[in-house]
């Protein structure tokens, strides 16, 4: 079964970010899209010290046997608000509080912004985010695990649920 959603995963990560095209009724994306905005956690905060966030979060990883979850992303951005509000349920953050050592970093203040931080992404291997977001998980000496798939996480509001679990199953057993 996680093979085949791992599988599917990659189908959908193909389908939605190289080919642009969505799941999602677009009429009613936009219907719902300011009512979704207001409960939609914005946990990107511009000043906190990024980089000293993610060292703590790697040396929390070490102590406890985890890996580091780097959510770059911003608080304009819906895709970056709604996985940000995903993990927030009881069904993630149970895997997270157990698995992974949780930091957001925020990758711009202003819509279309996000280069700040950019010795974040640098240090885990992309030189620029083209979009929000950026997903890295790494061992707790700083090894990104999911490489090929870091940047993909684009279009998170449109990844369903079961299949983002999944995904953080997976590299929770790596």
């Amino acid at each position: 079964m996680r093979q085949f959603m791992l599988a599917s995963l990659a189908v959908f990560f193909t389908m939605n970010v190289f080919t642009g095209s969505g799941f999602a009724d677009e009429t009613k994306h936009k219907v719902h899209a300011s009512e979704r905005a207001k409960t939609e956690l914005r946990p990107y905060d511009s000043k906190i010290d990024a980089m000293k966030a993610v060292d703590e979060a790697l040396a929390r990883a070490t102590l406890n046997n985890t890996k580091a979850l780097i959510v770059m992303g911003a608080n304009w951005c819906h895709d970056s608000r709604a996985l940000a509000t995903r993990f927030d349920t009881a069904e993630f953050k149970t895997l997270i509080s157990q698995k992974y050592e949780l930091v957001y970093v925020s990758a711009g203040t202003n819509p279309g912004q996000n280069n700040e931080n950019k010795a974040v992404s640098k240090r885990f291997g992309v030189e620029s985010i083209e979009g929000t977001p950026t997903v890295f998980i790494a061992t707790p000496n700083g090894d990104v695990l999911n490489a090929d798939s870091a940047v993909y996480w684009r279009n998170a509001h449109e990844i369903p649920s079961d299949m983002t679990l999944a995904y953080l199953e997976h590299y929770a057993l790596k």
